[in-house]
């Protein structure tokens, strides 16, 4: 398309950009919740990540990890590994209210409530469309 800019940057569209370590994370993530704890192959997607970055392999500092353990770890090096990417709000928000709060609690943020892993629905939307019905927590 000739009207096309050039550059992701010159154009008004939401480019979304996944990093090859956040494939990783997430595939490592799958396996483990797949198969009930982690596979060698999972740990060997973290590891790759964990390699690049220069830190010691999680297969050799944490071998015989058990599912929830695993899983954790995986969250962990996601919030090392996508630091500033934004990314970090949608991971506590996915594990849910009380992993939410409790996580932001430990990190100084008190002002944290279980209604924050929901958004509002704009006020606008919901006068354009008396059908809406605001988020319960947010009333």
């Amino acid at each position: 398309d000739p009207a096309t800019p050039t550059s992701p940057g010159q154009s008004s569209k939401n480019t979304p950009i996944i990093r090859f370590a956040e494939v990783l994370l997430i595939y490592a993530e799958a396996l483990n919740e797949q198969n009930g704890g982690p596979t060698p192959e999972a740990y060997a997607a973290v590891d790759r990540v964990r390699t690049r970055a220069g830190v010691e392999l999680l297969a050799t500092t944490s071998p015989a990890l058990s599912q929830d353990a695993f899983r954790e770890a995986v969250f962990e090096e996601r919030r090392k590994e996508l630091v500033y990417e934004y990314q970090r709000w949608f991971d506590l928000a996915r594990r849910g209210p009380d992993y939410f709060v409790a996580k932001l609690k430990a990190a100084g943020k008190t002002n944290a409530q279980p209604k924050h892993v929901h958004f509002p629905i704009p006020q606008r939307e919901l006068d354009l469309n008396p059908n809406l019905k605001q988020v319960p927590a947010w009333r």
